[in-house]
């Protein structure tokens, strides 16, 4: 029963059900392989606890949630970064189209051709309320809740909320904007890489346990059957595992702190 409950949990972890599938709408396709990588977790947890102890498959249950919380945090960190790159190459193009006197929606459309993925389908949806002669600020606000970086947007809105309340020039404008976003970018870009040192030790020291262990092997200690037997072995491991997996999650939650 408690191996059962664990597998559905390392489940639910690795990969959760999607909302809109629950409520009937379009999904995105999903890649085959995430399927058989759920159907591998899942064995290998059945197996251990079957064949090894129940400590063990809670343990393994902890690293499988702990590399899932990484790889989804990396992965968002990865979408944030494409879509700022993208949207200052969109950015260049729009202040370019607007200064030759193109009209908004001309311009977010030609803007949204030069590049692809969230921030082409947002130029696009704006560049459609304005051509259906809603406000483009409402649209650019609209865009900046469903996006990874949503102070971007926000700024973008902000210059043409200005230019449209004092008369002021939008190009100029958006020229700022844009400038500001590219030094934001800059400087994130060279916070990540100064906190990479960061990373890397928090890794190495959530490592370090199997050093121990390896160490205890090499003298003969048998640490091995010790931690994957039942009783105060099995606690020792799941505890010491636990400690690890939640070192690196306090850790990425202080670095993704200091990134923003």
């Amino acid at each position: 029963m408690t191996a059962a409950a664990l597998i559905l949990a390392a489940a639910l972890v690795v990969a959760p059900g999607q909302p809109r599938r629950r409520l009937g709408l379009p999904t995105a396709p999903t890649r085959p392989r995430r399927g058989v990588l759920v159907v591998l977790c899942a064995l290998a947890m059945a197996t251990t606890a079957v064949f090894v102890s129940v400590a063990a498959s809670a343990a393994l249950a902890a690293v499988l949630a702990s590399v899932a919380l990484r790889r989804n945090g990396n992965r968002a960190r990865r979408r944030r970064v494409e879509e700022a790159a993208a949207l200052q190459g969109a950015l260049g193009v729009l202040v370019g189209e607007l200064r030759v006197g193109a009209h908004p929606v001309v311009a977010f459309e030609s803007a949204a051709a030069e590049v692809d993925g969230p921030v082409a389908d947002s130029l696009r949806a704006v560049a459609a309320r304005a051509r259906l002669g809603a406000d483009v600020v409402a649209g650019l606000r609209s865009v900046a809740g469903q996006s990874t970086v949503p102070r971007h947007w926000e700024r973008l809105s902000a210059a043409w909320q200005l230019a449209q309340d004092h008369g002021l020039s939008i190009v100029a404008l958006v020229r700022a904007a844009e400038r500001d976003i590219v030094e934001r970018e800059r400087f994130a870009s060279g916070v990540s890489a100064g906190m990479a040192g960061a990373r890397a030790t928090a890794s190495i020291l959530a490592g370090l346990p199997l050093l121990g262990v390896g160490l205890g092997h090499a003298i003969g200690a048998d640490p091995v059957p010790f931690l994957l037997s039942g009783g105060v072995g099995g606690w020792c491991l799941v505890i010491g595992v636990t400690l690890a997996c939640a070192g690196l999650a306090w850790s990425d939650r202080i670095t993704g702190r200091v990134l923003g």
